[in-house]
């Protein structure tokens, strides 16, 4: 356990968090195309109180390995959940100091809703697909970038702190100017990019040849030119992630991946990623701390097993996309289709 724990010290960074993403629901009120998840629209929830019990574990496994508490609620669209607020409030009131971010499509935002997130000091990021109505609404369907749009007025006008984030896919590669111009004219300060991962709906389009996952180089030209606006525009774009330490020593930071971050989906499951279909197990029945800490794959992931990855010398500044290795081979210890070393 000592030396576990030292493990996550070391890859959690200065400050010592244990985040966990929430995905309260599987429902949403969009078809994006590029979605990770299927079209299949499962309605089944935990219940309050099975929220409540999976809380109560993330507390005793946090006290166990001295960390603290932040959290990402999602979905599904999350705020379309009968338990979004509920749960908003107990985050709230168990960890008054936590940071809360809410992954949204902001298509459904009330300015009741706008006034409770801003209660709970919530920062939002809204997911993005098109930089203009057009594109946009070809990806999302017609009327949601209106929409979007007010919800992002709804946001501004109670003072929450809101960032943009777009899929980075072949097609959406040559829009990462007009991305950033977007977040220029809205006054939004945080522009993001995730890379498309070719699962659920997302599989289709790379089935059908409509759209693919960039190759190694084409990603790195991408990462550069996402720098290279980031830095022209002024405007802030997270590169803690997985390969950017490959345009930039100053960049760059471990995918995280059996060290930082927990994925709970609805049914209560315990997942590596949201963005795989592989559960580790059920904490309802199988315990967060026995699966996190004891969970085989957990802990080839924290051992650094991964193939062309564990050798390299940027290793701890990387790790490689373990998403993007399940997607491409089936396994999380592939080195990363998108490296271009």
């Amino acid at each position: 356990m000592k030396w576990l724990i030292k493990r996550l010290l070391k890859f959690t960074g200065s400050q010592k968090f244990l985040t966990v993403q929430l995905d309260i629901t599987n429902l949403c009120n969009l078809t994006c195309v590029y979605c990770y998840r299927d079209f299949s629209c499962d309605s089944k929830e935990l219940s309050i109180d099975d929220w409540f019990k999976i809380l109560d574990q993330y507390k005793k496994l946090l006290d166990k390995l001295y960390l603290s508490a932040r959290f990402c609620i999602s979905g599904g669209e999350p705020t379309i959940s009968n338990l979004f607020p509920k749960i908003l409030n107990e985050l709230s009131r168990r960890w008054p100091n936590a940071e809360i971010s809410v992954l949204t499509n902001a298509t459904t935002i009330s300015e009741s809703m706008a006034n409770s997130l801003a209660k709970h000091k919530a920062c939002v990021q809204i997911s993005i697909d098109g930089p203009d109505e057009e594109r946009h609404d070809k990806i999302r369907g017609s009327g949601s970038f209106n929409k979007l749009m007010k919800g992002i007025e709804t946001l501004r006008k109670s003072g929450i702190d809101i960032s943009l984030q777009a899929i980075l896919s072949l097609q959406t590669s040559f829009w990462i100017e007009d991305f950033f111009k977007l977040a220029l004219k809205l006054k939004i300060n945080s522009m993001n990019f995730a890379r498309f991962i070719p699962q659920g709906r997302g599989k289709i389009l790379y089935d059908k040849g409509i759209d693919r996952p960039l190759g190694a180089l084409e990603l790195r030209d991408a990462y550069a030119n996402i720098v290279r606006c980031s830095n022209d525009m002024k405007i802030y774009t997270d590169t803690n992630k997985p390969l950017f330490v490959l345009i930039s020593p100053k960049l760059g930071w471990h995918g995280k991946f059996g060290f930082q971050g927990l994925v709970i989906d609805y049914m209560g499951n315990l997942k590596v990623s949201s963005r795989t279909d592989f559960i580790l197990g059920n904490i309802l029945k199988d315990g967060l701390e026995e699966i996190f800490l004891n969970h085989p794959i957990m802990k080839d992931l924290r051992a650094g097993k991964i193939e062309g990855c564990g050798n390299c010398k940027f290793y701890t500044m990387c790790g490689g996309d373990r998403n993007a290795s399940y997607a491409a081979y089936g396994s999380f210890f592939k080195k990363d289709p998108g490296c271009w070393l």
